[in-house]
């Protein structure tokens, strides 16, 4: 099972790092341009607001999960005290964007003794907050209080609890699809995602009406779509960046979930060992016992 946990979290980077070259890029016509068939190559950001970073870095939600990785590695164990000084620490000492959700929570957390961060409800709250499923004994209200350093509002909740559902599900064992299916219920936010999924072949015509963006509504019903039509995690995350959009926070999640079931058997090695920290991620994870 620790096996299973490491391969969901390998996922979560390699797929938050194979999508943030088309991350932010909103046009599906200039994705069509640049990419074609299945996508298997890190590619340098487009977007303006990464200038600097290369093939192969992790966007602003990745390295956070990286800081949460190593925070739970270096202490053996989660502790939401110290990470939320490890977040404040690493975001000080880190080049990367800063989105409204980190900058406005880092003027709450740091010097103060609270847990609650910005009220945002952007789907990268959960995104990053992904490695605590190395945790064996993690319960909802961890996850949910993992979330809130950074995100806050009705629809993140609603959202985190079933992505922590559906999860646990799959890793105890449960297909995914069916594990979506019965969890599909625990609120109307995913209900009516869920009902609205359309076909493979449409997931790209309809992102802009799905919703590119940051937020959850708009992040979280793409997620479905990808998850319910794709075969395999790298057809998933080819649909995914093809989407358009805030690619990285809805690739995270997306190969969490079928990494939960399926693990790293569907990425190629010069995905798993060529991010540009990927060493750093085995080192951490091998600490772990």
């Amino acid at each position: 099972m620790q096996n299973k946990r490491k391969e969901l979290i390998k996922a979560v980077f390699v797929a938050d790092a194979l999508s943030f070259g088309a991350h932010w890029v909103y046009s599906t016509d200039k994705l069509k341009e640049e990419y074609s068939g299945i996508i298997e190559e890190y590619r340098t950001p487009m977007a303006k607001f990464h200038e600097g970073k290369e093939a192969g870095d992790l966007s602003h939600y990745g390295e956070q999960a990286f800081a949460l990785l190593q925070s739970i590695s270096n202490n053996q164990s989660f502790d939401l005290k110290q990470f939320r000084d490890d977040w404040i620490e690493y975001l000080e000492n880190n080049e990367m964007y800063m989105d409204h959700a980190m900058k406005d929570s880092l003027e709450k957390l740091k010097n103060s003794d609270t847990f609650t961060g910005a009220d945002n409800h952007e789907l990268g709250g959960i995104a990053r907050s992904l490695p605590l499923f190395l945790e064996e004994d993690i319960i909802q209200k961890d996850f949910l209080d993992l979330v809130h350093l950074t995100h806050n509002s009705q629809v993140v909740d609603q959202t985190a609890k079933f992505v922590f559902a559906v999860i646990r599900d799959v890793l105890a064992g449960k297909d995914y699809k069916k594990a979506i299916k019965a969890n599909k219920d625990l609120n109307k936010f995913t209900a009516e995602s869920f009902e609205k999924i359309g076909s493979k072949d449409k997931i790209v015509a309809n992102a802009d009406d799905r919703g590119q963006g940051c937020s959850t509504e708009q992040g979280f019903p793409i997620v479905l779509d990808v998850l319910w039509n794709a075969d395999d995690l790298l057809e998933a995350l080819t649909l995914n960046i093809m989407a358009g959009g805030d690619t990285s926070a809805r690739a995270m999640v997306i190969a969490a979930v079928m990494a939960a079931a399926e693990g790293l058997d569907a990425l190629p090695d010069k995905l798993t060992a060529g991010f540009n920290k990927s060493e750093n991620v085995n080192e951490l994870l091998l600490k772990l016992n």
